[in-house]
């Protein structure tokens, strides 16, 4: 293989693994009046509105709670939110052994 050819495959490979470990570790700001709409097919689309689109989301919709967790399983999407437990502790202070991702480490 031409030294050309071994760098340009080098690279590409690098800049997947690059992608594929920013991915895991993705963590957004959500801007003021940035809307994120899950679709019927699960795809994420976001968008900022205007004042109509303001409008429209403080006369039907409701408030999240700080920490809200969309999650989607067999075609469905469930909303998930911090809450006591039976065992008194908080539902997500045991948010890290849920995923092998590295976005919680270092987090309860």
């Amino acid at each position: 293989m031409l030294p050309s050819k071994l760098i340009l495959l080098v690279a590409g490979l690098a800049g997947v693994l690059a992608t594929t470990a920013v991915r895991a570790e993705e963590i957004r700001d959500v801007e003021e009046r940035h809307a994120m709409y899950l679709d019927q097919s699960g795809k994420l689309h976001e968008m900022t509105l205007n004042q109509k689109g303001h409008a429209m989301v403080m006369r039907y919709g409701r408030p999240l709670q700080k920490g809200a967790m969309i999650y989607r399983s067999g075609g469905k999407f469930y909303l998930l939110e911090d809450r006591k437990m039976a065992n008194g502790e908080m539902l997500y202070a045991s948010m890290s052994s849920w995923t092998n991702d590295r976005l919680l480490l270092g987090h309860n």
